[in-house]
């Protein structure tokens, strides 16, 4: 039998285990010292709710749960087979949706608005490689019930709050408000049917520069007069607000405004982070209706955490609009940046390793309570008189501060 985890999935040894989850309990204890309440939801979602909830590329990589038993074999004896009808669950690629059903299912039982934290694992069918896994985990914060921008700068605050504890150093907040970008894009002459796929291509604004933007909208037999106004528009080296406010009216001007008072107010908050407006960010998920936001490191470059407002997608279960908006942490980059940087996670209180002889047993658990308070971990070890270096060796290599030898 093979003895390997599968691609893409992770297994830890001690020591990276143990930072794991100091660094997870970091992150939590942040989220809860401001008021937010962590839930469960299940890995497993319906299929047709992981279908249906515009979760955009990550429709593609769900891991579909074939149906058993009379169900199965009733699937199968259709001739021909119809694939769409083997499966009826999928793993959660994302915390968001189930977040969002759990939510219709249980809000006559919660505060409004109801602000939650979710530290789990998600689950996406990607092609393994470095930064990509099939099995991760993500830490969402989400205000759901209110509408108000006090929400997103809440949000902001929090997330820099708990990224700050980690120690991963400067980094940025880039924000932008899909109303906006819309807005824009219409006033420059692009039809409405082909909105989502200009924005698709504007996301990839950093990583094809503007000729790149240009080329590939002309690709899609998009206007040229439009395409035009766009490579004016992107040729600026930076957009600022006022740039956008030129093509912005009516809903998309008001965005703007919005904008203006997120990204002011989290700023006044803000010592060692800066946030700023990205007429580029989009994000992939089709249920975000306004406000998206990312967190980029300066030092170890990349995403470090991302979010937005999805106004609309807890209405697909509750048939009335309920506003809801989340920040969500990439544990594993984070985790990753840690251990490849040697980051010490503030915080970890010195671990204790006591060495007996099997006879001291009471003796040796005993002295152990001395030190749970002040320790992080207490560690018995049993130990053969003769081999007491060999033991001490072991434990000082394992990371342990204090090593106490009890009558040795």
């Amino acid at each position: 039998m093979n003895i390997k985890p599968q691609k893409g999935m992770q297994e830890y040894l001690p020591d990276a285990a143990y930072k794991r989850d100091l660094l997870m309990n970091m992150i939590l204890d942040t989220y809860r010292s401001c008021g937010f309440t962590r839930i469960y939801t299940p890995a497993v979602e319906s299929a047709e709710n992981l279908d249906k909830s515009d979760g955009g590329d990550n429709l593609n990589l769900i891991f579909k749960i074939l149906k058993r038993g009379e169900k199965l074999d009733a699937a199968l004896s259709k001739d021909p087979v119809d694939e769409s009808e083997l499966c009826d669950l999928g793993l959660r690629y994302d915390l968001t949706l189930p977040l969002s059903r759990y939510y219709a299912n249980n809000r006559n039982e919660l505060p409004n608005p109801f602000k939650c934290i979710q530290i789990d694992k998600v689950y996406r069918a990607e092609r393994p490689q470095r930064g990509r896994l099939r099995e991760f985990v993500q830490c969402d914060i989400d205000i759901l019930g209110s509408d108000s921008l006090c929400c997103e700068i809440e949000l902001i605050s929090v997330t820099a709050k708990a990224l700050g504890k980690i120690g991963i150093g400067k980094f940025f907040v880039r924000v932008n408000d899909r109303k906006v970008l819309r807005g824009a894009l219409k006033t420059m002459g692009f039809p409405e049917d082909s909105l989502d796929t200009v924005c698709v291509t504007f996301d990839k604004l950093d990583k094809i520069g503007a000729d790149g933007v240009a080329s590939e909208l002309t690709e899609k037999g998009l206007p040229e007069s439009a395409i035009g106004e766009l490579s004016k528009l992107i040729a600026k080296k930076d957009i600022t607000l006022d740039d956008m406010a030129v093509y912005c009216k009516d809903e998309a001007a008001e965005a703007i405004e919005n904008l203006r008072t997120v990204i002011e107010t989290s700023n006044k908050l803000s010592d060692d982070y800066e946030v700023v407006f990205d007429p580029s960010l989009v994000r992939g998920q089709g249920y975000y209706t306004g406000t998206v936001f990312e967190v980029a490191s300066e030092k170890f470059g990349g995403t470090v955490a991302g979010g937005g407002r999805y106004d609309g997608l807890i209405g697909r279960f509750t048939g009335e609009q309920i506003p809801a908006v989340g920040f969500s942490i990439g544990f594993e980059r984070i985790f990753s940046i840690v251990m490849e940087n040697g980051i010490e996670l503030a915080g970890s209180r010195p671990r204790t390793a006591i060495l007996y002889k099997a006879e001291d047993i009471l003796d040796a658990i005993r002295e152990s309570e001395k030190y749970e308070a002040e320790s992080d971990v207490t560690l018995l070890l049993v130990t053969n008189p003769k081999k007491a270096d060999k033991f001490y060796s072991r434990a000082k290599s394992a990371g342990f501060d204090n090593i106490i030898k009890l009558g040795l």
